[in-house]
């Protein structure tokens, strides 16, 4: 994917230069930079398509087969205990339409205890 991606850039860069004038003329057929540049998109999209879509299943696929690893082997058994439960008290007594919040569960005191 990322040489294709290489390739795609070094064409843009190839037919960029080449228009820098204005046209390019190939086999008798004068081309101008826009017929030039909406025909690189054209051929950019498509090579793009081919090449992303190979990768967007590959992400996609092991992603899943990791996700489905992930949900039949974990341990859950550890985040089922009720011991760090905060304690909330106080009230919400702001005003929407004015923007003032009050005081949001007042905490009586304002100091920080780190553990």
């Amino acid at each position: 994917a990322i040489i294709g991606m290489g390739l795609l850039g070094l064409l843009w860069a190839y037919v960029v230069r080449v228009t820098s004038e204005g046209s390019v003329e190939v086999r008798g057929i004068t081309i101008s930079q826009k017929t030039a540049t909406y025909g690189m998109m054209v051929l950019s999209a498509c090579v793009l398509y081919y090449v992303l879509s190979h990768v967007f299943w590959w992400t996609l696929s092991t992603s899943g087969i990791l996700i489905g690893l992930h949900s039949l082997l974990r341990d859950a058994s550890m985040h089922k205990d009720e011991e760090d439960k905060v304690v909330m008290s106080g009230d919400f007594s702001g005003d929407v339409n004015t923007g003032s919040e009050g005081e949001f569960l007042n905490p009586g005191d304002t100091t920080m205890n780190v553990v």
